[in-house]
């Protein structure tokens, strides 16, 4: 399963991780067994097992659901419990053009979770300094840069170049495809006239009618910035199903860079333990899913809410390095433990460690 789950995480594929936190002492051997959900199938050593089959069934719920659960098996296997992990792939946001809209379009986006590529032909606009947030700031040929670009349902494409032409080629390349977004920046006037240029060249009609021109939601906006947040706005209905076609629901940046992390220790022969959320009770900061990488000198990726909850955490962790493989933990969230670390939730969270690497 592992090669699977690599190259699940290279290439963004919609999936669910499942593990099996919780067994009668006859099943105890088994936790900390997964089993991996993808478009081409299952793998994971209870792949071909009646109890790989009633996971699989669940995981398969969950995915639809997008929600981490904790699930506990029907009928004889009602005592044992599983955590699903759904991912759904990174948001991409692809802009084309890096004038003075782009700018407070990445830096307000890159606070949504996108993973955001700029692409100009000019030097002058196309370099990382004038985007930070950007992941990638290409400077090239619009076309040439487009034709390295991976364009498909968790993409989004704003194209807002300095030039009519330029738009217009960067859009009838994007439409052979099926981005989750496509908009284009123009007057309800320019926005009619490429509508009916394109329909010449005999695009259908239910295609053209995903372009979102003009682009962005009407809210009067005229400066560069209120021009950005129109876009954004859009690219958020979009996302939730209020707008033309929805992107699917992304993952953070964070549960993939955590799930890459894990299997880099795999890789290196790190020794490292993951601990995740898997159940909440009450008010947390954290929700199931949540996770924390601890190796053995302390230093630590993530977080399941901070505070003296997560130093607790950290201390069982340590001592997993001693001894044993897996626990299950509950960790309250005291509002008088935590109130002066400015933690005051009240609740409490279940969460499983694991001892990974070596």
């Amino acid at each position: 399963m592992y090669q699977q789950l690599k190259q699940a995480v290279q290439e963004r594929t919609k999936m669910v991780l499942a593990v099996l936190v919780k067994a009668p002492v006859e099943l105890q051997e088994l936790v900390g067994q997964r089993l991996l959900l993808t478009e081409a199938g299952i793998s994971g050593s209870l792949a071909d097992t009646p109890l790989g089959s009633a996971i699989e069934q669940l995981a398969r719920q969950v995915r639809e659901q997008q929600e981490p659960r904790l699930l506990p098996l029907a009928g004889d296997l009602s005592t044992v419990s599983v955590f699903f992990e759904p991912y759904h792939p990174v948001a991409r946001l692809l802009i084309l053009g890096g004038g003075h809209v782009a700018r407070p379009l990445a830096a307000f986006t890159s606070l949504l979770d996108y993973e955001i590529t700029v692409v100009d032909d000019r030097p002058s606009f196309a370099n990382p300094q004038r985007f930070p947030e950007a992941r990638s700031v290409v400077c090239d040929d619009f076309i040439a840069a487009l034709q390295r670009e991976r364009i498909d349902a968790c993409t989004s494409v704003v194209i807002i170049t300095r030039g009519h032409k330029h738009d217009v080629d960067c859009l009838k390349y994007v439409l052979q495809y099926e981005p989750g977004y496509v908009g284009m920046i123009g007057s309800r006037r320019r926005a009619k006239l490429v509508r009916e240029h394109l329909s010449a060249l005999g695009y259908p009609d239910d295609q053209i009618g995903r372009v979102n021109m003009p682009i962005g939601l009407e809210i009067g906006g005229e400066t560069p910035a209120e021009i950005a947040a129109s876009i954004v706005a859009q690219l958020v209905a979009n996302r939730h199903g209020l707008a033309r076609q929805p992107v699917p629901p992304a993952s953070t940046i964070e549960q993939w860079s955590l799930l890459a992390q894990l299997l880099d220790c795999i890789d290196r022969r790190q020794l490292c333990v993951a601990a995740t959320v898997i159940h909440t009770l009450g008010s947390t900061p954290r929700k199931a899913g949540a996770r924390l990488l601890v190796l053995p000198d302390g230093s630590r990726s993530g977080t399941v809410g901070g505070g003296c909850g997560e130093a607790e955490v950290c201390s069982e962790a340590m001592m997993l390095f001693g001894s044993g493989r897996h626990k299950l933990i509950r960790v309250p969230m005291d509002a008088d433990v935590d109130a002066e670390e400015g933690m005051s939730c009240g609740g409490a969270i279940d969460v499983f460690l694991e001892r990974i690497g070596q």
